[in-house]
């Protein structure tokens, strides 16, 4: 596992992924985020220097991926990660 990816799943990143699977805009042909880096770090209440940085970490993670002017687009990875740190959190009792 890359340091990267261990980054992901004990981090702000993840907090982030999650709030993007909350936030799916869906089309015809896809499912994707639809939120600027600047309107995301307006409704995370922090810096887009900040989104950038967890986003471009997401995106080297290959838990998304930029789909153009369409938005973030969660991938396989993303959802996996979604998945396994879901099933930890009710391990955890939810905290």
């Amino acid at each position: 596992m890359t340091n990267d990816l261990i980054k992901v799943f004990a981090s702000e990143e993840y907090l982030l992924l999650f709030w993007l699977s909350e936030n799916l805009t869906e089309s015809k042909r896809k499912t994707s985020v639809r939120f600027s880096q600047s309107e995301i770090a307006e409704e995370l209440n922090c810096s887009p220097t900040t989104i950038n940085k967890r986003m471009r970490l997401l995106q080297n993670c290959k838990c998304i991926r930029l789909d153009g002017k369409k938005g973030y687009e969660i991938t396989n990875k993303g959802k996996s990660v979604l998945k396994i740190m879901k099933k930890l959190e009710t391990v955890n009792g939810g905290n």
